[in-house]
């Protein structure tokens, strides 16, 4: 009998459970690492560079926006190939040279070409790595759960990590680091094995799924619009709370940990999700979510106290974490398995491209001319996120009780 930690099974050559499970690991690893450096300072690099706080809010948006038509391309691409693995690893390969090229970037156009172009190619390695790790530890018999914890950790060690180099030897380092994780994914991408992608070329539903079955239904298109609002009511915190602290004469340490707070409470909630869903539901994590945003926001605009940001930053578990698990979670018990693909590329292109960049872009204007008082519209967003939950629980029911009627 094998020992679990083996490297490979005997008999078959294939990689173990435990194997197959770092493997995933080290790709969540670099993918976050580059994300965690990418997402709260890359403000403060093309500050460094002389751009507006428009001109940030632009840049900032343009990919978000390209993405509700290439992600879904670039996915369904995949699925119809068969080839997963060897899609991913051409977008992780070509994502650190358009990175490497950004540094080298002059001019407002020429950023925004290259910042897009690395943003579309290293956003679609989210969603394609996922429906591999989920398919392939159900098959091969590890936890999706522990894979995807690295993802996590290692976006903590970057808010942390980040901020000490950037704070010690500049903005330049922004794009030096981002560079490095996403090295790291691209060799992570490499060792990705053949055996992971089988199972997932033969239950994929993305192709067959009927996605404009989905779009006649009210429950649905109200779910995408809740998580519009709740996960779109962190623009401004996405875009300029590394730049807002930093202006309020926080160091790149601090802004850091406050960044990495806000993971960590947002890692403790899902530790304990699936006993929270099973006690509140789905649709009540939604709907808190927005609550929080509602506390969260306002009194973010009102402090650059670190004690007191420090609360605040806990409350991400629910503002982003509770939303996020109630609404995964909802389309996973409410949406046919052939429509689940469909389901999940539609959310995410709805919250990711749809929510948070439309208003990553009004947050440009809104901080240049409010500064910290934008986060007031974020709680408004959030607030109107809460009543589409409220509405959403309401369609389901309606929907379980026709569902019952003979």
């Amino acid at each position: 009998m094998s020992h679990p930690a083996d490297d490979r099974d005997p008999g078959s050559g294939r990689l173990s459970p435990l194997a197959l499970s770092a493997r995933f690991a080290f790709f969540y690893g670099g993918l976050f690492l580059t994300i965690g450096i990418y997402l709260p300072y890359i403000p403060l690099w093309l500050e460094a560079r002389g751009f507006s706080d428009e001109a940030i809010g632009l840049v900032l948006a343009i990919p978000a926006w390209l993405r509700i038509v290439t992600t879904p391309a670039i996915a369904l691409l995949a699925d119809r190939s068969g080839r997963r693995r060897l899609t991913i690893l051409v977008l992780a390969l070509a994502t650190p040279l358009c990175l490497i090229s950004l540094e080298f970037a002059v001019g407002l156009a020429l950023i925004v070409v290259l910042h897009s172009l690395a943003g579309l190619l290293h956003q679609p390695q989210m969603p394609l790595i996922e429906g591999l790790a989920v398919r392939a530890a159900e098959r091969h018999g590890f936890a999706y759960s522990r894979a995807r914890l690295w993802g996590s950790l290692a976006f903590v060690v970057a808010n942390l990590g980040g901020g000490l180099a950037i704070g010690r030897f500049g903005p330049d380092w922004v794009l030096h680091l981002a560079t490095l994780g996403a090295l790291l994914t691209a060799a992570a991408a490499w060792l990705l094995p053949p055996e992971i992608e089988p199972a997932l070329v033969r239950s994929s539903g993305l192709a067959g799924g009927r996605p404009l079955a989905l779009l006649r239904r009210a429950d649905f298109l109200l779910l995408l619009l809740a998580g519009l609002l709740i996960q779109g009511s962190h623009a401004v915190y996405y875009a300029y709370s590394a730049l807002d602290w930093s202006r309020a004469g926080l160091d790149g340490t601090l802004i850091g940990a406050l960044w990495a707070l806000g993971v960590l409470a947002e890692v403790v909630l899902f530790w304990f999700g699936k006993s929270l869903i099973g006690r509140f539901g789905p649709l009540a994590l939604l709907a808190v979510g927005g609550l929080a945003g509602v506390v969260r926001w306002p009194l973010t605009a009102l402090t650059a106290d670190p004690l007191l940001l420090a609360p605040l930053q806990l409350l991400h578990a629910l503002s982003f974490g509770a939303a996020h698990l109630g609404a995964l979670t909802w389309l996973g018990r409410n949406v046919p398995d052939a429509q689940a693909g469909t389901a999940q590329a539609l959310y995410a292109t709805a919250v990711g491209s749809l929510g948070v960049g439309s208003l990553m872009f009004a947050a440009g204007w809104l901080y240049g001319s409010f500064g910290a008082g934008a986060y007031f519209a974020m709680a408004l967003t959030s607030l109107l996120g809460t009543v589409v939950a409220l509405l959403v629980m309401q369609q389901t029911i309606k929907r379980a009780r026709a569902a019952e009627t003979p």
